[in-house]
């Protein structure tokens, strides 16, 4: 493994786009799970040297990841939660259930204990109809031993020939 890079997990991996932002930085990608047939397909040929799982995040072991990446050491999990019920863009419901996914992703982090967790979402998570979710989110990372911070960045201002304003919580 080179200086500074990491190897990591991508969680509601979609196609691997969060995952090949992380590799074009250096790190390597060991594995991505999602639950669309089609994106973990797409996944796979996108990060040939990484395992895929598809199938229900909630299904996931801790034993199953560690079987696929081959015990080696995962520094980093990344992941983009379902971000339907965050928007503010259309429905946006609070109630959706899916925005309670981030607890697989607090669980897998339990289990896997990485250095560094980097969650990606809309910017509506911020939104106060969103606050007690974001406040839980906090509250579980922190309930595992994590620090993290929230911001809000720009897709122009790193060099992406668009405007995407996204969340990113960081942990530690």
């Amino acid at each position: 493994m080179e200086k500074n890079q990491f190897n990591f997990i991508d969680l509601f991996s979609g196609c691997g786009g969060f995952s090949k932002g992380m590799e074009l930085a250096g790190h390597k990608c060991l594995l991505g799970v999602d639950f669309n047939k089609d994106a973990t397909d797409t996944f796979a040929i996108n990060h040939k040297n990484a395992q895929v799982i598809n199938g229900d995040i909630s299904q996931v072991s801790i034993s199953q990841i560690k079987l696929l990446t081959k015990s080696r050491p995962i520094h980093m999990i990344i992941g983009g939660p379902p971000c339907q019920g965050f928007s503010t863009v259309g429905r946006g419901n609070v109630d959706d259930e899916r925005n309670q996914l981030f607890r697989e992703f607090v669980r897998i982090v339990a289990g896997i204990k990485p250095k560094i967790i980097v969650l990606e979402n809309v910017t509506g998570l911020l939104a106060e109809k969103n606050k007690h979710i974001l406040q839980a989110i906090f509250s579980e990372f922190q309930k595992i031993g994590y620090n993290l911070e929230a911001r809000v960045l720009s897709s122009e201002e790193y060099g992406v020939p668009e405007k995407r304003r996204r969340t990113f919580i960081m942990g530690v």
